[in-house]
């Protein structure tokens, strides 16, 4: 009888499945830059770590946008320390950028802690509160200023924004109407830091509300297809919704419905 093949999950040798051959067996490593990013795209990132626990094969896909449409600037952010990154990036020509190696924890979709509390108070509690960022402009008049107890700052010393009456931000309502009966962001309740078990994608775009050529070329959405289904055969993460996912869909207090932004066609690639 043929010996069962042993597979060697610690993080230097991170395996993963593979159809191939009769059997429908064969690995590659994790730890490897992706065969489909040209070898001159490959640019490290400083912005990561080891997964946690160290052989934890990812098993979702997170996908963003920049929010910039400047690639140098974009690149640069991505190879400063003490930063962020992704483990990849499309532009909108369908060019393919690597910044982390798949086995590596790249900082892509953090949630800090007294984010992470709001989720335990479901839905109704949560949905009162933004993120606050210094470079938005578009916080209504009258909203609440707030600091990490919840209680009314000045502007410069906000950690959340609440509407004026305290009620859900209408900014939800996308979120709402991809999860109509979510109380939660997604797997959260199994992990609380999407980084740990994702694989972040950035698309180099300033997203839009609506379908737009502009924010998400026929070659972004080609390249980015591609490259899902590549990593979702890889690690068989189904390529579907719930495990193909927006930013905005593990972490919507800190991204509110803009991130890829409901102008995305998931359609374009995720199975239906």
């Amino acid at each position: 009888m043929r010996k069962r093949r042993t597979i060697d999950r610690s993080l230097k040798t991170i395996m993963c499945k593979r159809n191939a051959g009769e059997d429908g067996r064969s690995y590659i490593h994790a730890n490897e830059w992706n065969e489909l990013v040209p070898e001159d795209n490959r640019l490290e990132s400083p912005n990561k770590n080891a997964r946690r626990p160290a052989s934890m094969i990812p098993t979702h896909i997170v996908i963003h946008i920049t929010g910039n449409d400047c690639l140098k600037e974009v690149k640069d952010i991505y190879r400063a320390r003490n930063s962020v990154s992704p483990h990849y990036l499309v532009t909108q020509t369908g060019e393919l950028f690597q910044f982390v190696k798949d086995a590596e924890r790249a900082w892509h979709s953090g949630i800090d802690l007294l984010t992470a509390n709001l989720y335990g108070w479901g839905y109704n509690n949560w949905s009162k509160y933004l993120t606050y960022f210094a470079w938005y402009k578009d916080y209504p008049e009258g909203a609440v200023y707030l600091n990490e107890e919840l209680s009314p700052v000045r502007m410069e010393q906000a950690k959340f924004v609440a509407m004026h009456d305290y009620q859900t931000w209408p900014d939800f309502s996308y979120f709402r109407r991809r999860w109509p009966r979510r109380d939660i962001p997604v797997n959260f309740n199994v992990d609380t830091d999407p980084n740990n078990y994702s694989i972040g994608i950035e698309c180099l775009s300033l997203g839009a509300k609506t379908k737009n050529k502009h924010a998400y070329s026929a070659e972004m959405y080609k390249t980015l297809r591609s490259l899902v289904k590549n990593l979702c055969k890889k690690y068989t993460i189904p390529r579907k919704k719930g495990y193909v996912v927006g930013h905005e869909d593990v972490n919507p207090v800190g991204r509110w419905g803009w991130d890829p932004n409901s102008g995305f066609n998931w359609n374009r690639i995720c199975q239906r």
